[in-house]
């Protein structure tokens, strides 16, 4: 079970610039839809990557459905080089997105 406030806390006190999107979104919009995640949108800067390594290292994040024991690392390289993560946490289920599903983006 994904606890959200805990997981939100984490990047928001790490200063990570992210955007709450997907089923999480649409419940504080008044959806009844149940969600079982986090997703998000986060700025591709470099030092905001940065600030989401170590926010999220805390949480020791790892590929959702992976099979354990699976080399990942969860660093700056690693982000840079994608752009899509579903991740699993010690607190919960995360999904990040490089590109909104919109036409907005992060200022600068």
């Amino acid at each position: 079970m994904t606890d959200f406030e805990q997981l939100i806390a984490t990047l928001t006190q790490g200063r990570v610039e992210f955007v709450i999107v997907g089923g999480l979104a649409a419940t504080a919009h008044g959806s009844a839809r149940l969600t079982q995640d986090v997703d998000v949108v986060y700025a591709r800067s470099p030092d905001n990557i940065d600030r989401l390594v170590n926010a999220l290292g805390a949480v020791r994040p790892y590929l959702r459905g992976a099979p354990p024991g699976l080399p990942f690392e969860w660093k700056r390289e690693t982000i840079q080089r994608g752009l899509n993560f579903t991740l699993t946490t010690t607190v919960g289920e995360w999904s990040s997105l490089d590109t909104p599903p919109c036409a907005w983006t992060f200022p600068g």
